[in-house]
This record gives structure tokens, sequence and C-alpha cells, in this order.
């Protein structure tokens, strides 16, 4: 008798296994085709709105998910967090499709690629164009329901238009002299001085009354880019690029992300949130390493 069980089990796994790697018929092709292009459509139609929720709604929340963007690779948390920031920074975008590709590997599993181009147009008035744009998107089947397990993409992106009214906004509500309290033994100074076209930052870390690191930051409007160019004198020279994306917030990167700001893997934010004071924001591969609210002393 349990010989006999043991032969109805390797049955039975023997048949699933034949079952699921028997081959698709063109009809079944076709049929399996068709629901995954709604489902790659909707995902399009998400990106193009701006819509956080239905750009992510395909997404297997698996560990065996991957995201890949230019180079670099996400798991499933780390790619949502890059979606929303992407997304919240759109006002929407413009994709077009030259060429599709859909590829039936199995009954359960088909691999979608697309050579692409699109023009993402950001809130600040700014947009970018990427072109070509490569798209490669793995699906599985899951309880009836298409979902991406693999998605990559990489491409060319360029400035097309930056934000003109935003980038000559009125710098004087940062000159003067703000104080952040770190701790109850340190606080960090910034001076904000007018300059020409722009500004000089003299900053300080006090530590128990001494002062513990001192630097220069200067911005300087350039015409070309319609940008300030920020140098940072300290131990170091450092290069970074700077805009307003709204009347309040100044956005800095480093100045080798200028074409693609959006995947800068740093960022600082300062946003003005009243005449006397401002929160400066620090995010490594957009997520948040320290913030600091500054108070104006005079």
């Amino acid at each position: 008798m349990k010989t006999r069980l043991i032969f109805l089990v390797l049955l039975i796994v023997c048949f699933s296994c034949g079952t699921n790697n028997k081959p698709v018929s063109d009809a079944q092709k076709e049929k399996i085709k068709g629901e995954v292009k709604e489902a790659v459509n909707t995902f399009l139609k998400g990106a193009e709105e701006a819509n956080f929720e239905m750009v992510i709604e395909p997404f297997l929340n698996s560990p065996d998910f991957v995201y890949i963007s230019n180079g670099k690779i996400f798991g499933y948390r780390a790619c949502v967090d890059t979606m929303k920031v992407a997304c919240s920074a759109l006002q929407n975008q413009k994709g077009t499709v030259a060429d599709e590709k859909y590829v039936v590997l199995d009954n359960s599993t088909v691999l979608y690629t697309a050579n692409s181009k699109w023009l993402m147009n950001l809130k600040d008035g700014s947009a970018v164009q990427q072109d070509p744009w490569m798209l490669q998107l793995l699906f599985k089947k899951m309880d009836s329901k298409w979902k991406i397990i693999n998605f990559v993409e990489s491409g060319y992106e360029k400035i097309e238009m930056v934000s003109k009214e935003l980038n000559h906004y009125d710098l004087k509500q940062s000159v003067g002299t703000w104080k952040c309290e770190v701790n109850k033994d340190t606080t960090y100074f910034r001076d904000f001085k007018s300059y020409g076209t722009g500004f000089v930052t003299d900053l300080k870390v006090i530590t128990k009354g001494k002062t513990i690191n001192e630097w220069i930051i200067s911005f300087g409007y350039v015409k070309e880019i319609d940008k300030y160019v920020v140098t940072s004198k300290g131990q170091d020279v450092q290069v970074y690029v700077s805009w307003f994306t709204s009347k309040n917030k100044m956005l800095i990167i480093p100045y080798g992300d200028i074409v693609n700001p959006e995947k800068a893997s740093w960022k600082m934010i300062d946003e003005y949130l009243s005449p006397d004071k401002f929160v400066e924001t620090s995010l490594v591969n957009n997520k948040l390493v320290k913030t600091c609210t500054f108070t104006r002393v005079k």
C-alpha cells in the first residue's frame, strides 16, 4: 500500500511538471499577449499621468523583485520609494513607443521589451527628454493577475527646458545669519551675503564654544544654463549646481548630475517655511539622511 502511495505521488508530480512545460499554442500565446498588453498599457498610462499608485500597482511585492535603472539595482521597497519621489516631481510626461515585443516564455511568464522616448514635464516648469529609452518588463502570472517581477530601464537623458521664472527668484529671503541647534553642545551657523548675481555663505560648526569646522560656499548665476553654480571651499573644493524648484524651495546637487538631476546620488534641499525659518534636508540615493531646522538670528 505504501509503495502504491509513493508511486501515486510521483505520478502527480510528473504530471504537474509535464503540464507546466507543455508548449504554448499560438492561440494561447495571442490570448496571453493580449492580457499582458492590458497590464503594460495601464503601467504606461500611470507613468504618463505621474500616477504613483497606478505605476506601482503591477509590481510584485516580493524579495525576488528587481528594478535596474541605468546600472543601479533596487529591491521592491527601494523601487517604490524611488517611484514616489519621481512621480511627486512630475507634472506629467509623454511617452512614445517606437517598437515593442512580447515574448511568451511559458503560460505564466512573459518578457516585454520596448524602444521608446519620453518627454518629462516637471512641476518646476523644466522638462527632460529621454531619447532613446529602453524598457524591459518581466511579467509573472500570480493569482490570475500579471505582475512585474523584473523591471529594467536605461537610455539617454538631456534637459530640454529649465524654469525661467523660478531660477530668477529673489534671493533676498536667504540673506542674513541663521543657526541650527544640532544638539545641546553643537550649533551650525550659516551667514548669507548678497554678492553680484548670487550670494556667498559662510558656514561654521561650533561645539562647546569652539569652531570645529568652517567653510565658504558661493552661488553664482550662470546665464547659459539658467542655474546657480555652487562652489564649496573648505578642506577640498567641490562644485555643485542649484536652482529653485518652487518659490520657497531650492535644490542643490553635484554638478556632474546636472543632465540627470532626479538620479543624483546626493541632494540637499533648502525649504523656506517663513521669513525666519528654513529646513535643510540631505538625501543620499533619495533616502533621507538628516534634516536641520534653521532660525534667523538677524
